[in-house]
C-alpha cells in the first residue's frame, strides 16, 4: 500500500494503487532533489473520496504559468473548504 500524507502532514495508508512515477505529499515535503518539470497531472483528493484531476491545457506537461495557476486554485480550495 502506498504511503500518502494528509493536510496536517500525518501519514495515511491508501488502498488505491500508486501511479507509476508519481509522488505524493505536500510542497514542504518535496525537498530540493525533486524537479518540477515533467508534471503531467495534479490529483486533488478530497475527504469524501472524490478526486479532481488537473491536466495542462497547453501541451502534455505543466509549464510554469500553469503550475502557478494550479497553485492559486489549490490555495482558493484550501481557504473555501478549510
Amino acid at each position: 500500500m502506498p504511503l500518502s500524507w494528509d493536510a496536517r502532514g500525518s501519514s495515511l495508508m491508501s488502498e488505491r494503487p500508486k501511479r507509476e512515477c508519481s509522488w505524493e505529499g505536500t510542497p514542504l515535503q518535496m525537498g530540493v532533489d525533486l524537479d518540477p518539470y515533467g508534471i503531467e497531472e495534479i490529483v486533488i483528493e478530497f475527504d469524501t473520496g472524490d478526486e479532481e484531476i488537473l491536466k495542462p491545457q497547453m501541451g502534455e506537461e505543466f509549464g510554469s504559468y500553469e503550475l502557478w495557476e494550479a497553485a492559486n486554485y489549490i490555495t482558493f480550495l484550501s481557504r473555501e473548504l478549510g
